[in-house]
């Protein structure tokens, strides 16, 4: 009678079979992991449009007075200078946030995951007193004596300073409330409405259908690329080695200019058949309401009591 094969009955992590050929970790294929990072990218973008198509309370606001009004804001949080009352704009747009259906989690991670990461670093070295002077709270390092590095002096202790690390997180929170209030202004409302929006602040009309036609372009060029990538490993027969992926990846980025060059010129003379003279239309039409004013009066009393307690705390 058989016996049940000792490497099965074993507890420890191993291989599928004794030889280990089995069972080991497959590793990501570069342009597996691209497709997939594209494929994410369109996920997002949808649910954006789901967000901004919610009966929220900032997606009854008129696109045009919500662009004013978060320009506005952001403005205003550019003028601040005290953390307190930036922190109070920034709990503003949090409640702005629930109030129009974004989940909070949501709201947070796409702005505080960036943040530190870019501003983080940018700031980083005026945290010292080699850039910035002033209280030290932090000696990282005591060299004993001033250090000269060519024509520059160093002062002889390495440390963060109060000027410094005020100073960093304010400009941190400064962008932070920034790239939120822009945030919640793409989030609620749809791409081609938002816009056509633009054009109060009298952008130009080519720079707008510039942004739409890009934005359109995106997912045809995702959609071309997906088709290109899932044709090549339908007739792939066995492990492709890199010097064969270099070459697929050149060929298609070649074949994929070719054709977005194509596409381009079709598209525009299509337009061109369908009566386009340079002005973009779309079928929504905007009409200012009652609550579009009482959100104009709420966001200029914020502001004004933002300055009111700038000028308080000083």
């Amino acid at each position: 009678m058989d016996q049940i094969p000792e490497w099965l009955l074993s507890q420890k992590e191993m291989g599928m079979c004794p030889c280990g050929c089995m069972g080991k970790r497959k590793k990501v294929n570069f342009l597996e992991k691209t497709m997939d990072d594209m494929a994410n990218f369109v996920k997002e973008v949808i649910f954006s449009e789901e967000v901004a198509l919610r009966k929220g309370f900032l997606q009854r606001i008129d696109p045009r007075m919500k662009v004013i009004t978060m320009l506005l804001l952001i403005l205003t949080a550019a003028f601040m200078h005290n953390i307190f009352v930036l922190s109070m704009l920034y709990l503003l747009s949090c409640v702005l946030a629930l109030c129009s259906a974004i989940p909070l989690k949501l709201y947070l991670k796409r702005v505080w995951l960036v943040i530190p990461l870019f501003t983080g670093i940018m700031v980083l070295p005026s945290l010292f007193n080699y850039v910035r002077p002033g209280d030290s709270l932090v000696t990282l390092i005591d060299f004993g004596h001033q250090v000269h590095v060519g024509p520059f002096l160093f002062p002889a202790e390495l440390s963060i300073t109060k000027q410094g690390l005020g100073g960093a997180a304010l400009l941190i929170m400064r962008v932070g409330l920034s790239v939120s209030l822009a945030v919640l202004l793409t989030l609620t409302t749809r791409w081609t409405n938002l816009l056509k929006a633009l054009r109060v602040l009298a952008v130009p009309k080519i720079f707008i259908m510039t942004l739409e036609m890009t934005y359109r372009y995106i997912f045809v060029l995702i959609n071309i690329t997906s088709d290109l990538f899932i044709a090549r490993k339908s007739r792939t027969i066995g492990k492709i080695s890199t010097q064969e992926g270099r070459k697929f990846v050149s060929h298609t980025m070649g074949s994929l200019f070719g054709k977005s060059y194509a596409l381009s010129e079709e598209v525009y003379n299509a337009m061109l058949s369908r009566g386009f003279t340079g002005e973009p239309k779309i079928l929504s039409r905007f009409r200012l309401t009652l609550l579009d004013f009482q959100w104009l009066v709420l966001v200029l009393i914020c502001i004004l009591a933002a300055f009111g307690g700038e000028i308080a705390l000083g």
